[in-house]
This record gives structure tokens, C-alpha cells and sequence, in this order.
């Protein structure tokens, strides 16, 4: 995201805009510290906690399950970021987190005259209003996260991406800007991506029962009736660790790929010159809806992960997350916690469409998804049904286990909203 500063800001703290140099590296190696594949593993016992009260919560309330969703993947990101969960919707963070999901349209090249007309940004407010109040939500949020990281910092003594980088900035100078950024881009990255992806996961399942049907024998065998299962049952679920690959394939949530990427040098390609700086946004639907990849594109198919098969650019066999220096940094954070939430869902529950008043389902149209730069599904009706009465009892069992288990991360915030939010 871009969203907390004008485009000069951005270009001088906004890891996402960074020129690759010095600053770029300094701040993906913060970021890799927290969110890198080896860094996860300590946030498992708070994603796996979140898990057990987001399953807790459709089990309960069914009727919410988007803003359950939501919930779970702002929570994740503000304990691992601040040091504090988040267990209402209503929480300032979560409003945030929210505004950033809402915000994210502002990445789509060309969507806004004042990219090939920059002067537009100097003009009075009454001439252009969009862009001063742009600004002025700018300056709002970098002081938001800079007193959000202050206060996580000071206030736990839990491990968190703010302690790290207070510190940081008693050891390298690390600017209150350069933290905001920071802070801020683990938010505007790391909630939609899960949550929407989680939605379309559901909607897909929703879509093609077969798909379904198979996960819950492979789920059956390996975990069986007593327990949910766990990440020490992922190398024994491959079908389960396909369907994350596949959601992440059939519907990516970035379908152009985030912010637009740019060469630093002229370049040719295939006999077209590439002069430096020029923007390049990936069409992602249309790289993961080619055939040679992946025959039949629109069918949710995770065999296709499962088979041999034509090599794909990158051993994900996706590019989801981007490519090259600027793939998301946070990918490991949310592969992790996709594939244990979407295991726990199919343990759970058996996901069908809602009941129409004739009886009938309703059908869903698998290409009724928001235009937008992050894409998820249509409001659509679904039913989350206990896969049997003794699921349902261990559900509500680990679900008061893990709010025990959270319960130090559940701390008040001083820090006051944004005006805009």
C-alpha cells in the first residue's frame, strides 16, 4: 500500500516503492525478521489459537462469518505487529485494517488523472480535493502507527514487530516514518490477503462439493474424529496443502499483482524497449488462467498441484505473491495460517450453499467476484454445518482453551482513530 504518504513520501519510506538500494534492504530484512519462513514458526501458537475461536465463532454465528473472517486476519497481523489481539470488529485497529482493504483501488495504474498529471497534486483543495485529502489521511495514519508501534512496544512484554523496531531505532536511526511504513504495510498486506482468500476457499467449496468430498476423506484418514488437525499433519495432507495453492491460483486476491513494479535501467523484451521507470502491472488472472499451465483455469482443481506438470516460472507453481525481490514478504505468514484454517473448516463443517425458499440451494456464479485490485467473492449465503455433534463439542472446548491462552494479548489501546476512519 501507498497509502500513508504522497508519492514522495512513499518513494523515501515505503518498502513497496522503494528504488532498490541500501534503505530497500534494510527494511525487507526487518520484515523478513518477523514475517520470513523461519520467523513464522513462533507466531504458530497465535495463529493457531485464532484459528480455534474464528471455527468457535461460525459454529455460533454462521450469519457473520465475513466479518469472523475478518476478524481472525486483522487480529493475527495486530498481535504479531503490537503485541494486542483483536477480538471485536469494532476495535480501532480493526476499523484501520479495514480502511486499508477499502483504500486498496488506489494501486490500480491509471485509476486516478494525478499519475500522468502530477501538478494536480500542488493545487488548492477547493480546485482538487482528492488529492490534499489524501494527504491529510496520510499524515493521519503515520502518526496513528507511529503511536500504535510506541505503545505496543512499551506496553507488553511480549515479543512483537514494534519492539523490534523501537529498537532498531535506538541502534540504526530507524525515522518514526520509516516505523509507521513499516508497521502499517504489515497491516495493508497481511488482512486482505488472508481474509479474501479464505472467502473464496469457502465459496469454492460451496461451488464444487466433488472437491469437497475428497478433502474430508483425506482429512478423516489422517486426523480422524478427536482432535482438529494441526501443522504436524500437513506433510500427511497433501490434498488439504494443494487446496492453498489452488485458492491462491483460481481467485488471487492481487489480480494485477500489487504495485506496480518498474526496471531501473532501459530493458528490450521480446522486441519491445522498456524505457527505465516505466510501470509494468502484472495481469495475474491472465498468467493463472493459461492453459498450458492450468488446463481448464476456472474449474477449482487441486490435483493440479498434486501431478506432474509443466514448469511453472517458480517452484509455488503460482505467482499469488508477486515475483522476484518484491514478492510479499509476508507470503510465509499467510500460506501458514491458510492451510490450518482451511484443514480446521473442512474438519469442522460441511460447507453448502443457503437454502432458498423453495428448498433449492442457491447457485453461485463462479465469476461474480468484486471489481476491484484486491478480489473476493460477492456477498453470498452460505451454510457452515457440523460435520457431527462430537466436532461441535471439541470446537467449543478448544475454543475457550485458546482465549485463555490469548488472554495476554488482550489489552485496551489509547491510541485514537484517525478522523477519516
Amino acid at each position: 500500500m501507498t497509502m500513508l504518504g504522497d508519492s514522495r513520501d512513499a518513494t523515501a519510506y515505503d518498502q513497496a516503492v522503494l528504488p532498490y538500494g541500501d534503505m530497500w534492504r534494510h527494511h525487507r530484512r526487518l520484515m523478513h525478521n518477523v514475517v520470513g519462513s523461519q520467523a513464522v514458526r513462533n507466531h504458530q501458537p497465535i495463529q493457531d489459537n485464532e484459528i480455534k475461536i474464528l471455527i468457535g465463532d461460525l459454529l455460533e454465528r454462521p450469519e457473520d462469518y465475513v466479518k469472523a473472517i475478518e476478524r481472525y486476519s486483522v487480529s493475527v497481523v495486530s498481535s504479531v505487529g503490537f503485541g494486542r489481539r483483536i477480538d471485536r470488529m469494532d476495535d480501532t485497529v480493526a476499523k484501520v485494517a479495514l480502511k486499508f482493504m477499502e483504500g486498496v483501488d488506489m494501486a490500480i495504474p491509471g485509476l486516478f488523472i494525478m499519475e500522468s498529471i502530477p501538478f494536480l497534486l500542488n493545487l488548492p483543495k477547493i480546485v482538487y480535493p482528492l488529492a490534499r485529502t489524501m494527504k491529510d489521511s496520510s499524515v493521519q495514519l503515520k502518526a496513528f502507527f507511529t503511536s500504535l508501534a510506541h505503545e505496543g512496544a512499551s506496553e507488553t512484554s511480549l515479543p512483537n514487530f514494534s519492539t523490534m523496531l523501537i529498537q532498531e531505532q535506538k541502534e540504526s536511526n530507524l525515522s518514526d516514518d520509516e516505523i509507521a511504513f513499516l508497521t502499517g504495510n504489515l497491516i495493508g498486506g497481511g488482512v486482505d490477503t488472508t481474509a479474501s482468500t479464505t472467502l473464496s476457499f469457502i465459496f469454492a467449496m460451496c461451488a464444487f462439493p466433488d472437491v469437497q468430498r475428497k478433502a474430508f476423506e483425506e482429512i478423516d484418514q489422517v486426523v480422524g474424529q478427536n482432535c482438529m488437525p494441526d501443522w504436524t499433519d500437513k506433510e500427511s495432507l497433501p490434498y488439504c496443502a494443494a487446496l492453498v495453492s489452488e485458492s491462491l491460483r483460481w481467485r488471487t486476491v492481487t489480480i494485477l499483482g500489487g504495485i506496480p513494479h518498474a526496471p531501473i535501467q532501459d530493458d528490450v523484451y521480446d522486441g519491445y524497449n522498456i524505457p527505465k521507470g516505466t510501470w509494468i502491472a502484472g495481469n495475474v488472472w491472465s498468467i493463472h488462467r493459461n492453459e498450458q499451465d492450468f488446463p481448464e483455469p476456472d474449474q477449482f482443481n487441486p490435483d493440479r498441484f498434486l501431478e506432474e506438470r509443466r514448469p511453472f516460472p517458480n517452484k509455488k507453481g503460482h505467482s499469488a505473491f508477486g515475483w522476484g525481490r518484491r514478492q510479499c514478504s509476508g507470503q510465509p505468514l499467510a500460506e501458514q495460517g491458510l492451510f490450518l484454517t482451511f484443514a480446521r473448516l473442512l474438519w469442522s463443517f460441511e460447507m453448502k450453499p443457503a437454502l432458498m425458499q423453495d428448498g433449492r440451494e442457491e447457485k453461485f456464479d463462479i465469476f461474480a467476484f468484486s471489481q476491484s485490485e484486491n478480489m473476493r467473492p460477492e456477498p453470498f449465503n452460505v451454510r457452515f454445518i457440523p460435520r457431527n455433534e462430537e466436532r461441535a463439542s471439541t470446537i467449543l472446548h478448544e475454543v475457550r482453551a485458546a482465549r485463555e491462552t490469548l488472554a495476554p494479548l488482550n489489552r485496551a489501546s489509547s491510541v485514537a482513530k484517525p478522523r477519516f476512519v
